[in-house]
């Protein structure tokens, strides 16, 4: 279902790609974040420059190169359009990766962050080999609980997220099959 591209370093699924972020993406990131119900429940400000929006990027960038994940750029397959950004942050100080995602509000409730996680996560499991993912939703999000709860993490609890009365959920790799 989804197929792992390690030459050109892409995920995809039925409907979706999704690729490491390129210094072509600045535009794209400043248009994402620009959009407070997109980053309502994400604890970030609008970016207020290029020169903001230009270094997430390279430290995206930066952090697929150094671990090979990182926040994907998801497109749709039949478009080419950018729907919004999907993917993996590693935590050095906690020695596990998040799982986080954000879409242009026109593409809400079309499954896409739901299918997108779905691809990052089969990615931290089979190709990283990771052990476990963690994730958070503000307690408001009701979208993003969603979303974790279909991919099949679980609730660990409140916590604080950016300063945000949050929800805790982690999603441990499954024990290999005996046989």
């Amino acid at each position: 279902m989804k197929d792992i591209d390690e030459a050109a370093a892409v995920l995809s699924t039925e409907r979706l790609s999704l690729r490491p972020h390129r210094p072509s993406d600045v535009p794209f990131m400043m248009d994402l974040n620009s959009d407070p119900e997109v980053i309502r429940y994400t604890g970030d400000p609008a970016f207020g420059s290029e020169g903001e929006a230009r270094a997430v990027v390279d430290r995206l960038m930066h952090q697929f190169q150094a671990f090979r994940m990182g926040r994907f750029v998801v497109t749709s397959r039949q478009t080419g359009e950018k729907l919004g950004w999907c993917g993996l942050r590693w935590h050095e100080d906690l020695a596990c990766a998040d799982l986080g995602y954000r879409f242009f509000r026109k593409h809400w409730g079309k499954g896409y962050a739901t299918e997108a996680g779905a691809a990052c996560v089969c990615y931290a499991f089979e190709e990283l080999g990771l052990p476990r993912l963690v994730a958070h939703a503000m307690l408001e999000n009701a979208g993003s609980v969603r979303v974790l709860e279909k991919l099949g993490f679980r609730r660990t609890g409140p916590t604080v997220f950016k300063g945000f009365a949050a929800e805790g959920f982690e999603l441990a790799r499954a024990a290999p099959q005996s046989g």
